[in-house]
C-alpha cells in the first residue's frame, strides 16, 4: 500500500515522458498557480522548477525504486515477514525524503514571494477542502465504517485480484479493529497548514519557508497527543499486511507480483527510463 502511495506521488511529480511529460509539467504548473493565484513571474519560476524536478527524477528515483520493487517481489515470493516490511519501508522512507527534499527546495523560494492577498487566496481553498472533510466526519459512524471497509477491500483487490466471500468478510471484520482517527488527522493537518501560513505571512525568506515545509513533511504522521503514535500506527500496518498476506492463496500472490511489476513499468515510463 505504501508502494501505491509512492507511485501516486511520483505521478504527480514527474508527469510522463516525451510530449506527455511536457503536458504534465504544464498541468502541475497551472494547478500550483491556481492554488496560490500566482502572477506571471511566479508562474514562470514554477514551470522552471518543475522542469528541473523532471530532469532530476530518473537519477534520483530510478535506481532506488528498482531496489524497492526487487526487494518487495522477493519477499512476496519467499514468504513475507515483518523484517521484510521494515526493510522495504526504510527504503521507501529514504526515497520519499529525498524526493520531498528536492520539491521543498524548489517550492520554498517561490512560496517566499507570495503576497498576503495570495496567501488569503490559498487559505480559502484549503478551508474549502477542510470543510469537505468535516462533512464526511459528520456522517453517522456506521456509514463511515462501511466506507472505510469498502475502501480497504477495494484497495486490497487491486493487488490480489478477486477475493473470495470468506476473505472479504474477514477483511471487513478486520477493519472494525481500527480506531477512526479521521478527526485527529484533520486537526493535525489544519495545525500544520496553519504553521506554514504563519511563516508565509512573516515574509522571512526562503530558508524559513523551507524549514517549516520540511518540519511539516517530517511530522506528517504525527496526529497529536490523543492519537496513536506514528510508531504504533506503523506497527499496526505491518500486522495488517501480514494478516492480508496470510489470507492470500498462491494465485493471489502471483497477481500481487504481477501488479507490482506493472507498477514498476509504469513508473519507469513516467520517469522516461527505457524498460530493460
Amino acid at each position: 500500500m505504501r508502494l501505491a502511495c509512492l507511485a501516486i506521488l511520483l505521478t504527480l511529480i514527474v508527469g510522463c515522458s516525451g510530449l506527455m511529460q511536457n503536458i504534465g509539467a504544464r498541468i502541475v504548473t497551472r494547478r500550483f498557480a491556481d492554488e496560490f493565484d500566482l502572477n506571471e513571474e511566479q508562474t514562470e519560476a514554477t514551470r522552471a522548477s518543475i522542469d528541473r524536478l523532471i530532469a532530476k527524477a530518473p537519477s534520483v528515483i530510478g535506481p532506488r525504486f528498482d531496489l524497492i520493487v526487487a526487494t518487495t517481489d522477493r519477499a512476496i515470493a519467499k514468504g513475507l515477514t515483518e523484517r521484510d516490511l521494515i526493510g522495504v519501508w526504510r527504503q521507501v522512507d529514504k526515497l520519499l525524503d529525498e524526493v520531498a527534499g528536492h520539491i521543498i527546495d524548489e517550492a520554498a523560494p517561490i512560496l517566499a514571494t507570495l503576497k498576503d492577498e495570495q496567501i488569503d487566496h490559498a487559505h480559502v481553498r484549503f478551508e474549502k477542502r477542510f470543510d469537505e472533510v468535516r462533512e464526511k466526519l459528520a456522517e453517522p459512524a456506521d456509514e463511515r465504517l462501511e466506507k472505510r471497509q469498502d475502501a480497504f477491500v477495494n484497495g486490497i483487490e487491486e493487488w490480489t485480484g478477486d477475493l473470495s466471500a470468506d476473505q472479504e468478510q474477514a477483511l471487513r471484520a478486520y477493519v472494525t479493529r481500527f480506531p477512526d482517527d479521521g478527526a485527529l488527522h484533520l486537526a493535525a493537518d489544519e495545525g500544520r497548514i496553519g504553521e506554514i501560513e504563519k511563516v508565509l505571512r512573516q515574509h522571512s525568506g526562503a530558508p524559513a519557508v523551507r524549514d517549516v515545509l520540511w518540519k511539516a513533511w517530517k511530522e506528517r504522521e504525527d496526529w497529536g497527543p490523543d492519537a496513536r503514535t506514528p510508531a504504533e500506527r506503523r506497527a499496526q500496518s505491518r500486522k495488517t499486511l501480514l494478516y492480508i498476506y496470510g489470507l492470500m492463496d498462491a494465485t493471489q500472490k502471483d497477481h500481487a507480483s504481477q501488479h507490482l511489476h506493472e507498477l514498476h513499468k509504469k513508473v519507469k515510463s513516467l520517469l522516461g527510463i527505457p524498460d530493460s
